[in-house]
């Protein structure tokens, strides 16, 4: 009896909460690891492939087609997860979904300037890739963490990311324009494609700690009448609605506007360095101080000043505008995301099965995003045959730059009250 007592006390420690990361779950924090490789592979290489997709055609089609595509599949995936691959841990998910990510990029490195020809096959992989990766992303950051929480995981996620920010754009953005005196313009940029594919590769190592999180077949049924369920959830669905529409498009033709006035990667990768390291200090004080009651005017101030550096760039398309631009964005990213990301878990705690119930929930908000990028991508390609594309870059950013307050709008609505759920009594999955 006593071997069984102590054996029971072992397991009770392995899965309690430890004081690693700012007092996560031990898990939670493993996924904050794994998410800022993730982000590493992303500042790396994300950052630069529309300016890589621009040098090679000068025209912004190939970007939005493959934008487009990726919008398109990464809702596909999060569906077929949960109806055909559903015993496809969420450990597994999101290592399968870090694989196709460094595929995508490898695919890139060896097509070189064929790239934009190829967008529609690259676009498919990748998005892909992205489902797995966040439908797997969703289920553990909800198994992992409770209200209680998860400003602290989602604070200790956004200031990693913020660190990596300070660091990987501008050292990207060197070794690309060191390499165009090395080997020509491609160079560069395949050593950064290179490098960001065994980041994902290392990523996917560590992964293989992360919890299964087994969930029942998706329904169909169930997620289409989520709001009836649980009312407070129409207002998720609105703000996700939003945050697609606007948020794809911000990302389609922000990075090529910052590009074409600072006329190359060092200076596109160190404006990046300079506005994550003006976060960091935001996400640490968020992650340390905020609560849940402090949330939604936290996201107003935020949403404000990111509506302000909108507003700001197309009208003045200069150097210092860019600078204005990128320190209203320091300040008002952190403010805003950092404070909503909890809220839509939060809601889904008060489903009176949420555990049962989380990846329907995880998959309507998935839909609504998809919904959103795939109409905005299509009214920016049916505008851009007939109008100027850098007129028509000015007025995206404009009009898209309005999202942060629809989106603060919508989830101000929802009442904080205490959730149904008690999370701390979650039992955690086991690796998968």
């Amino acid at each position: 009896m006593r071997v069984l007592r102590d054996g029971a006390r072992k397991e009770e420690r392995v899965f309690a909460p430890r004081a690693l990361s700012g007092g996560l779950d031990r898990r939670a924090s493993c996924m904050v690891m794994v998410h800022g490789a993730y982000t590493a592979s992303n500042l790396l290489a994300g950052t630069f492939l529309s300016i890589f997709l621009w040098r090679a055609s000068h025209d912004l089609t190939p970007i939005a087609v493959y934008s487009g595509l990726s919008a398109v599949m990464i809702p596909v995936a999060f569906v077929a997860n949960g109806l055909v691959w559903r015993r496809l841990g969420a450990g597994a998910s999101i290592r399968l979904g870090l694989f196709g990510n460094g595929l995508s990029y490898l695919l890139i490195l060896l097509l070189g300037t064929d790239a934009p020809h190829w967008v529609v096959a690259l676009g498919l992989v990748r998005g892909v890739s992205e489902g797995f990766y966040w439908s797997g992303f969703h289920l553990v950051s909800y198994d992992t963490t409770s209200d209680r929480d998860r400003d602290r995981y989602f604070g200790a996620q956004a200031t990693a990311s913020l660190l990596l920010t300070a660091t990987l754009p501008p050292a990207a953005g060197a070794i690309i324009v060191a390499g165009t005196h090395i080997g020509g313009t491609d160079r560069g940029y395949q050593m950064v494609f290179a490098l960001s594919t065994v980041v994902l590769m290392a990523a996917m190592v560590v992964a293989g700690q992360l919890p299964s999180s087994a969930r029942q077949r998706l329904s169909l049924r169930r997620v289409a009448t989520l709001a009836r369920r649980n009312p407070d959830w129409r207002w998720v669905t609105r703000a996700r609605l939003a945050d697609g529409f606007t948020g794809s498009l911000i990302g389609l033709v922000l990075t090529i506007l910052m590009f074409l006035v600072l006329k190359n990667e060092q200076q596109v990768g160190n404006l990046n360095g300079l506005m994550g390291l003006l976060g960091v200090g935001i996400s640490l004080a968020l992650a340390s101080f905020m609560r849940p009651q402090h949330r939604i005017a936290c996201a107003l101030v935020g949403g404000a000043l990111l509506v302000l550096s909108t507003l700001l760039l197309p009208l003045y398309l200069t150097a210092w505008a860019i600078i204005g631009f990128g320190l209203l964005r320091a300040i008002g990213g952190p403010l805003h995301g950092n404070a909503l990301a909890p809220v839509a878990l939060q809601v889904i705690d008060r489903d009176p099965t949420p555990q049962a119930m989380r990846y329907d929930y995880i998959v309507h908000q998935e839909l609504c995003l998809g919904i959103g990028r795939v109409l905005s991508i299509g009214c920016f390609l049916l505008l851009a045959a007939p109008m100027n594309q850098m007129l028509l870059a000015r007025i995206v950013v404009v009009v898209a730059g309005a999202a942060p307050i629809l989106i603060w709008a919508a989830f101000a609505r929802i009442p904080q009250v205490p959730s149904i759920a008690d999370a701390d009594n979650r039992a955690l999955p086991a690796v998968a």
